[in-house]
Order: structure tokens, then C-alpha cells, then sequence
């Protein structure tokens, strides 16, 4: 990926070998073009010089395999680069101070290859040798558990784009209907402009004016592998399907990586790709003699911000005279037909290098990438805001983005938000694409960087992302086909989730003996969906390992027998894409209280009654909350609160009772039985009549909402126990609609008091469609019920955490009207129900 190299030209510190002999006339010029960064050159050297087969002091041959392995490096060839570093290291040689960068080296060159394990060995190695840069630690961890960037893999499609050629084509930006890219195509000049680092050409700015024709081509479902061909033209003739690079890679295929640079690089140059969709040269005014790179536009699109280098020192890039080649960015303004006014911006310098710009939607932030002192290591990324007329000074967006590897290809979204590609953030390999949510006030980073996983990444450069605030769709740039410099540019669709899961390890302890706890059961739901509730089971260690969705909240619910409940909260927000959470649940052991002397009274008592017209016979029955069927054996207490004192009764086979009464006394009326939650009522005394003069004179007394209880009237109480399914009688939904009525309210009203009278009680509430049209419509529909009845109960102070909503769809019809069946509108009514389960209650004293 050419722009790296050209940002990194000043960056590596090349080993020198202080204990290194000069040798051969031959390793001498290969050494020459090794300090001058003419890789190409230099490895062409290196090979010549080993092939000859002289016999070298074993320091200078370490020197010269490492100078030539950190050449294949630096120009991609990562199949070779591995190779000779695995044979320097299998000598066991001493490095120290700057030299041990050769281990970084080669644990990258191993990642790349997909060979995350030996790269994980390489790293803890570097890691331990040298005590300034641990980015390593990082790299290990993910490489334990390295498919935790394929979780979200199905949810991207990716097309090969038919613009594409075999030199390097990337970085898209938007312009007008089109789309601006950088390519290494189309070099026509009489001299030829060949870069010195890998022998390719130099870059301009391309356009493919009508960014339509470029989708649905041909999708791409692979890693990090081969891809299929999209618009490629072979030359001279179309390979059959098993052909250097359809297919993956095998030991009879031709060693093909780009038709440009040595052979010593590259191997075979006989194969040429053409893009089926033409583009053509962005503008003569822009485009120069040597590179133009990534840019970006005002959203006005009559200016641009554009990435070229600038010579110091005299010569061309491919000489020996060469100076040091620094990337700078420019303005330019559209004027007639062509752009004019090219301007640097004021913080170039000749010092170090700036490039790959990128503008927030308000054109007044501009981000990015540079070398400058001060950094953090490699290439940063910087900010600048447009005050007063002109760029401020740059800010570091800081360590939540920059590392001690290269940051580049900034790309700001239409919310503000940031992406970006490093190798210095642990990923797959090379350069990965993360993601990073920004403060749209300040511009800097407010959250944590995320690596978008595969298949927007792979084991080999991704960068140059192109997308919306939702990542619905856009474009990126890979060299994951063949490698090396053949950087191409892809679309994608997302047609999954954003994110995939983040794992987390739930252990649950006994809170007084700190021991695990086994086969402990529990549930949680997604505060986003409390409808989908997820059951679990720790293991026999007390522990169980979940994947949740990202960048959400949960809520854990722990009902464990001869446990006290517990609910406990967990979000992922700031979570580690690959290095699990621990969540440690401490459960505190159930207190078992002394059951109540209950000072018994006669079950009978005489009570004086001041007017005999008014009944003072207070009768009931009992019954069960599910089907309304008497109870029977139920210990009842009726105690007078004006005096205190109580009667008690057991129920009758019919569930019936009844007291003698002090009507002008309020009551309290206790129901008690094993298996039931205790149910309590007031019964008010009965009011009397009084006359117009008396009642003026009369204190006025608060109104109260009490039945009539004179008489024989019967007062029914109801107890209920868990697992309860209890029909909430008016809640019933017109066809296809999901919206209470007033009705509707006013029953679950009932269920607001019973739920207030028992402070404990946890009910699950289900709703039930009838069976006509389709079921996932009708099981959607439900939910959305099931959702209007959580909201109403929330507004009525029902503290969520105890409602659990279950939609049922059409699956549990109460009578025969299902599927295939012609019904009354009152049967099909009588399906389109809403319930509740008794889920949890309050223990009997």
C-alpha cells in the first residue's frame, strides 16, 4: 500500500548491525540501496549477491538476510519477508536497542500470513526484550481469541469493483455523481515516473463519473483470500478458473502478485488486469509529475483538500542523487473547467510529512494524518479547525487513537464520527479499519476505538473506507486479492447488525461462604427488547460464558432457591471487542424467619350494634385468582381497628366465611394459606344516613371509594400463587392494531393494584392475536402489544424490572379458531387476549 510506504519513508529506523563486516563489492551495493530505501534495487541485490553463493562471516550474513527480509517487508512481499526472518531467527542471534524492531517485523509479516498463533510467540519475544512499546500485549490477547473479529462477518456483502486495474487503486471520496480515487494506472508520459521504494508508478487523482454503474457486480464472501474477478481483462489471454490468482493460492500456482516492480519482488509479470469500467484522469491542474493521494471536498464541491508530495534535496525519487520525499497537503478551487489556486495549508512543513485530509460536514474541522514531532510513533492523526479566516494549529486526537504503530486514511461520517487504519491497534493483520464515535463539539475522541472486524478487514491492508453515519453501504480499499502493492477498491452492503457480540463470563458465588455456585439458573433481557427474555445455567464451576450484543445494556435477574432475588445491571458500551468481561454475581443466602404467634380470639364474638336495620354479618368467599374456584382451608383474620381485637376462621369446601361486625368500625381482613400470596383488604365501615340540619354541623369527612356492604352482600377475595395465569377480562385489540383503549386501561388498572398490593410480585404479561393472516406478522404484533402494556404500567409507577413481556402471536388460541378456520368475529376476539403469569410472589409468615 504505496502511501504508507511514502509516509513511512523517514519513519523506519533500519537496522544497522553495528557488529557487521563490510564484505562483497556486491552486498556492499546492496547495502547502498538499502540505506537509500531503494528496496526494489536492494533486493535484487541481496538475492544476486546470496545466489553466488561467497562465503560470509555468519554477522555479516545475519546483517544482509535481515537487511533483505526488512526489504521484503517494506515492500509487502510478506511471503518472502517471512521466510528469510524465519531463517535469521532460527539461528538464535543477539539483538538490542533499535535492532529488535526486526521482531516486531516478523511478528507482522506472521499476522499477515494468517498465522496469528506463531504471531502471538514473536510479539510476547518483542515484548520481552524491550520495555518502551507493549502495543504486543494487546496483539496476544486477541490473538487467543482471534475469531471474535468473525463474529459479524455474515452481516457485510462485499463486491469487487470492475474500476479496478493491477496497479494500486484506492481511497474513493465522493464527488458530485461520481466517485474521485487514487490510482497508480495509466503512466503514458515519455518518461517513465517509477517510485525508487518498490519500482511502481506514481499516483494521480482518477474520476468514474457516474458512481452507479459500479454496484452489483460480482459479491465477494472470503476473508482475506481471493476474490472473485469482477471486471478483470486478462492479458493476452482469459485464465481458466484454478489460474494464478481465482483461486487461492496453491503449490502449482504461478508466484503472481502485481504486474509492476522486480521479479524478485513480484514474480511473474506476465498478467495485466483492465477495468471494465473506464475512468479517466481527475484534472490536469491537480494531477502532477509526482504523486497526488487521498483528498477531500468541500461539500459546496467547488474546493479541495489534497494529499502530494514535494521534493527536497534535487534528483528524481529513483536516483542516486534522491533527497527525502515529504507529503504535504493543498487547497485548490474550482474555477471554469478546471481547478486553480492551489495553495499549501499553513502547518506543512519540509520537516515532516502531512496528508490524507478528510472534512466534518460543517466543513470547519479538518483531520488529518502526520509524522510530525511529538507524535506518538509512526504516523498520527491530527486535527485543525478554519477560526479567523485560516487553519488552526493541529491537536493529537490522543492514545484512544494513536499508538506507536501508523494511523492513517481518516474518514469523518456525516454525524461526526470517525474511521481510520492502523497497524498499531490490534487486528487481523496490516492495516485494519476501527471505528471510533467523536464529540461533535470539540472533535476529539469520546469513546472507545473499535476494530470493524471481518470482512471489512482482513489479514492484509483495509483502509480508504467511504460510508454514512450507519454504515448502510460504501466503499473501501484492500490489497487482500494478491498483496503487495495491487491495492482495489470495494463496495459493500451491511445486511446484519452493526456490531456482532462481546462476551462475557457471568460468575456466580455464595455471598457469605465466597464459594461458586453450580447449576445456578437465571435470566436477562436487552434493555432495548425486553420481550426476548435468555435463560442460563452456570456450568459446575459456577460460571457460564455469554456473547451479548454490542453497545448495549443488560439487565440480570437471580431467583435461586434459599437465595434472596438480586437484579443487577451490565452494559458493553466500553467492553472489549476480544478480551472477555467478568461480571462476579455474589449471592446472599435466604434468611428464614420465625413464623408470628397469632394471639387467637373466640371465632365468634358478639359486637354492639347501634342501628339493628344495618347488618353487622360480614360475608365472603375465597377464591383462586386462575379459575375463580373456591378455596378451601384458608386462615382468616378479621380485626376491628378501633379496638384492636380480632376474630379468626378457616374456610369452608365452598371457600365461604363470615364475621359478626362493629358496622360503624373500619376492618382489616387477612387471607393466609401455604402455596398462596397473603392477601390483605380494609373493609370500611358503612356510612349512615343523616339528616340535612345534623349534616351541617358535621365535620365534612374525606370521601371515600367504598362498596355497599350492607345486608348480605359478598365480598370475594382472590389469592394467587406462582405460576398463575390470570386473563385480564377487557383487553382486547381491534384486528391489526396494537394502540389501549380507554376500557382497556381501566382493566389494567386492576392489575396496577394487584401488583401495589403485593410490593414482590413479578408477572409476566402475554399477548395472544388471533390466527388469521401470517404468524412472524401476528407474533411481531404481539409484542408491539405486549410493549403498549409495559409502557401503560410503567406510567402507572410499576417499576419495570417487574414486568416481563412475552408475545405470543397466534400460537395459543383459547377455543378452535385456528389456522383453516372460519369464526365469528366474537371468537376470533376472544384470541386477541392480553394475561399475566405470576411469576414471583411474597413468602407466607
Amino acid at each position: 500500500m504505496k502511501f504508507l510506504r511514502l509516509f513511512t519513508v523517514v519513519l523506519f529506523a533500519i537496522p544497522t548491525f553495528s557488529n557487521a563486516q563490510v564484505g562483497s563489492k556486491s552486498l556492499q551495493k546492496a547495502n547502498a540501496q538499502f540505506e537509500w530505501m531503494a528496496y526494489a534495487q536492494a533486493i535484487e541485490l541481496y538475492e544476486m549477491a546470496f545466489k553466488k553463493g561467497k562465503n560470509f562471516d555468519s554477522d555479516q550474513y545475519n546483517t544482509s538476510q535481515l537487511n533483505l527480509a526488512t526489504s521484503y517487508f517494506l515492500v509487502k512481499d510478506f511471503e518472502k519477508a517471512e521466510a528469510n526472518f524465519r531463517d535469521v531467527f532460527s539461528r538464535d542471534i543477539q539483538l538490542k536497542g533499535e535492532d529488535l524492531k526486526a521482531y516486531l517485523r516478523y511478528a507482522q509479516t506472521l499476522s499477515t500470513n494468517g498465522k496469528h498463533q506463531e504471531a502471538s510467540a514473536i510479539y510476547g519475544k518483542y515484548t520481552s526484550l524491550q520495555d518502551q512499546d507493549k502495543r504486543g500485549i494487546e496483539f496476544i490477547k486477541l490473538y487467543n481469541n482471534i475469531e471474535a473479529l468473525n463474529r459479524n462477518a455474515s452481516s457485510y456483502r462485499i463486491e469487487y469493483l470492475s474500476l479496478n486495474t493491477s496497479s494500486a487503486d484506492f481511497s474513493p471520496i465522493f464527488y458530485k455523481d461520481g466517485l474521485v480515487f487514487v490510482s497508480g494506472r495509466g503512466n503514458t508520459s515519455a518518461v517513465k515516473r517509477m517510485f525508487s521504494w518498490d519500482n511502481s508508478p506514481f499516483l494521480d487523482l482518477f474520476f468514474v463519473e457516474d458512481k452507479s454503474v459500479l454496484q452489483g457486480q460480482n459479491p465477494i464472501s472470503e476473508l482475506g483470500g481471493s476474490a472473485s474477478s469482477g471486471g478483470l481483462t486478462p492479458n493476452p489471454s482469459v485464465r481458466k478458473v484454478g489460474d494464478g490468482h481465482y483461486t487461492p493460492a496453491t503449490a502449482n500456482d504461478a508466484n503472481i502478485i502485481t504486474s509492476q516492480g522486480s521479479d524478485y519482488i513480484t514474480g511473474s509479470t506476465d498478467y495485466v488486469e483492465y477495468e471494465s469500467v473506464l475512468s479517466k484522469r481527475f484534472s490536469r491542474a491537480l494531477n502532477s509529475k509526482y504523486h497526488e493521494g487521498p483528498c477531500t471536498f468541500y461539500h459546496t464541491e467547488n474546493r479541495v483538500i489534497f494529499t502530494r508530495n514535494n521534493k527536497t534535496g534535487g534528483g528524481l525519487l529513483n536516483s542516486k542523487s534522491q533527497g527525502v520525499s515529504r507529503l504535504k497537503l493543498y487547497t485548490a478551487v474550482k474555477k471554469s473547467r478546471d481547478w486553480q489556486q492551489i495553495r499549501e495549508l499553513p502547518f506543512n512543513s519540509d520537516g515532516y510529512s502531512c496528508g490524507h485530509p478528510t472534512l466534518t460536514v460543517d466543513d470547519q474541522i479538518l483531520y488529518f494524518v502526520s509524522d510530525m514531532p511529538g507524535g506518538y510513533g509512526g504516523t498520527d492523526i491530527y486535527l485543525t479547525r478554519f477560526m479567523g479566516g485560516g487553519w488552526s494549529k493541529p491537536v493529537n486526537l490522543g492514545g484512544s487513537v494513536n499508538s506507536q504503530g501508523n494511523e492513517m486514511f481518516p474518514y469523518v461520517d456525516d454525524c461526526g464520527n470517525l474511521y481510520f487504519s492502523t497497524d498499531g491497534h490490534p487486528g487481523l493483520g496490516g492495516l485494519d479499519i476501527f471505528f471510533i464515535s467523536m464529540n461533535i463539539a470539540t472533535g476529539l475522541p469520546a469513546g472507545k476505538a473499535r476494530n470493524l472486524g471481518a470482512p471489512l478487514n482482513s489479514n492484509k491492508d483495509d483502509f480508504g473506507i467511504l460510508t454514512d453515519s450507519e454504515r448502510k453501504d460504501g466503499y473501501f480499499s484492500s490489497n487482500r486479492k494478491r498483496g503487495n502493492a495491487d491495492d482495489d477498491i470495494y463496495w459493500f452492503e451491511r445486511l446484519g447488525v452493526l456490531y456482532g457480540c462481546r462476551e462475557l463470563i457471568v460468575n456466580v458465588f455464595d455471598n457469605n461462604t465466597k464459594k461458586a455456585l453450580p447449576n445456578v439458573s437465571f435470566k436477562y433481557v436487552n434493555k432495548r427488547d425486553t420481550l426476548l427474555t435468555e435463560n442460563v445455567t452456570t456450568n459446575v464451576q459456577g460460571s457460564v460464558r455469554l456473547c451479548l450484543e454490542a453497545d448495549n445494556e443488560f439487565i440480570f435477574d437471580y431467583l435461586e432457591k434459599s437465595y434472596e432475588p438480586l437484579t443487577e445491571k451490565f452494559d458493553n458500551y466500553e467492553a472489549s471487542d476480544y478480551d472477555p468481561s467478568v461480571l462476579n454475581i455474589y449471592l446472599k443466602p435466604e434468611v428464614v424467619k420465625e413464623k408470628k404467634q397469632i394471639k387467637k380470639e373466640p371465632q365468634r364474638m358478639t359486637m354492639q350494634r347501634r342501628e339493628q336495620s344495618l347488618s353487622n354479618v360480614f360475608k365472603g368467599a375465597i377464591t383462586g385468582a386462575e379459575d375463580a374456584t373456591p378455596v378451601a382451608g384458608v386462615r382468616l383474620k378479621f380485626t376491628n381497628l378501633c379496638s384492636g381485637l380480632s376474630q379468626e376462621y378457616i374456610t369452608r369446601n365452598d371457600g365461604s366465611y363470615e364475621f359478626e361486625r362493629d358496622v360503624d368500625c373500619d376492618y382489616e381482613l387477612v387471607a393466609m394459606k401455604d402455596g398462596f400470596a397473603l392477601s390483605k383488604e380494609i373493609i370500611f365501615k358503612i356510612e349512615r344516613k343523616v339528616s340535612v340540619i345534623k349534616s351541617i354541623f358535621k365535620p365534612k369527612e374525606q370521601k371515600r371509594n367504598i362498596p355497599d356492604y350492607s345486608g348480605s352482600s359478598l365480598f370475594d377475595t382472590k389469592l394467587y400463587r406462582v405460576g398463575d395465569i390470570v386473563k385480564l377480562n377487557t383487553i382486547y385489540y381491534e384486528p391489526n392494531t396494537w394502540k389501549l383503549n380507554n376500557l382497556s386501561e381501566r382493566e389494567l388498572d386492576r392489575l396496577v393494584a394487584i401488583m401495589n398490593r403485593y410490593p414482590n410480585m413479578i408477572v409476566e404479561v402475554r399477548s395472544h392475536t388471533d390466527s388469521r393472516g401470517n404468524a412472524d406478522v401476528n407474533l411481531a404484533l404481539s409484542r408491539r402489544r405486549v410493549n403498549e402494556v409495559i409502557k401503560y404500567l410503567e406510567k402507572r409507577k410499576i417499576n419495570g424490572r417487574r414486568i416481563k413481556g412475552l408475545g405470543m402471536g397466534e400460537s395459543q388460541p383459547i377455543n378452535k379458531c385456528g389456522d383453516g378456520m372460519q369464526c365469528t368475529e366474537v371468537e376470533y376476539q376472544q384470541n386477541r387476549r392480553t394475561e399475566f403469569k405470576v411469576l414471583q410472589i411474597e413468602k407466607i409468615f
